[in-house]
């Protein structure tokens, strides 16, 4: 059965649902496994998993690292940390000032060129979220700056745009490896195609640190799936190890900048997903 979806964003970073509405609606389009993977927070997991126990959908809690590594933006999921972590959720509290830091920079930049937005409509958008770009550009459609949250990437918060400012630190795909591990999770690098970077995924899986790869996701056409299918297989030949394929939607609304996507059209099956827990489970 392809009923599970293992890559979702809800309010808690930048998606257009609250936890609770997405699996709600995850109900409605007959999902049965879902994980809530916000961006450098695990703040909507509870209320997700909640949700999940009332409706029947099982929840795995989850999170998307924003990393990078010479230049490249590189995500890395963890699935299953400990919640009550209390060093992660430290260090999570420090992603989420500097994400604030970061965001007033941004405002500041947008006076100096004669547009005037305000902080507290971007922190009305992240609705005590983790703030990230998407946020601001939601603020700038809403005043008539940018037609769409895609124009304003393009014209102001892309990088090297004039709004663009740099994160005040980045974090490294192996310090995410290092976190997920600390917190008993299962590693799992998001999107590869973005990245293109083979080697150092077998790299990272030879240190025992990362456990898998989103063989499968919306951006991911056949082509891209059997490639990384076959070099999950020669990765586990060669470091004689088992790896676990993982997918999903990337999901944040239907209508979100450059993607147009109903929920539940991006689906995989529910073994990769009963997998996942499995790996989980040993590493409790």
């Amino acid at each position: 059965m392809k009923n599970a979806d293992l890559h979702m964003h809800t309010t808690a970073s930048d998606g257009g649902y609250s936890p609770r509405e997405l699996v709600a609606k995850c109900k409605e389009v007959g999902l049965e496994y879902i994980a809530i993977t916000d961006h450098d927070t695990v703040g909507g997991v509870e209320e997700a998993m909640e949700e999940g126990e009332k409706l029947g959908i099982t929840v795995i809690p989850g999170i998307e690292f924003s990393t990078k590594e010479n230049g490249v933006s590189i995500h890395v999921l963890g699935y299953g940390l400990d919640l009550n972590d209390e060093a992660l959720l430290n260090m999570l509290g420090e992603q989420q000032r500097m994400r604030k830091k970061r965001m007033e920079e941004m405002v500041t930049k947008f006076a100096n060129i004669n547009i005037q937005i305000n902080a507290a409509d971007i922190l009305k958008e992240a609705d005590g979220g983790s703030i990230g770009r998407p946020h601001v550009a939601k603020v700038l459609v809403k005043t008539g700056v940018v037609k769409d949250v895609a124009e304003a990437f393009q014209l102001y918060l892309g990088e090297g745009k004039p709004c663009y400012v740099k994160k005040e630190r980045e974090m490294t795909p192996m310090e995410a490896l290092k976190w997920i591990e600390a917190s008993h999770g299962v590693a799992i690098v998001a999107h590869p195609v973005y990245y293109e970077l083979d080697e150092k995924i077998e790299e990272w899986a030879a240190t025992g640190l990362l456990h898998g790869v989103e063989v499968y996701h919306r951006d991911h056409d056949e082509d891209v799936q059997n490639h990384y299918e076959l070099l999950v297989q020669q990765i586990e030949a060669n470091l004689q190890v088992s790896l676990l394929r993982t997918g999903g939607s990337d999901f944040h609304h239907e209508d979100y900048g450059r993607v147009r996507q109903p929920l539940g059209e991006t689906r995989i099956e529910n073994e990769l997903a009963i997998k996942l827990l499995g790996r989980m489970n040993e590493r409790d």
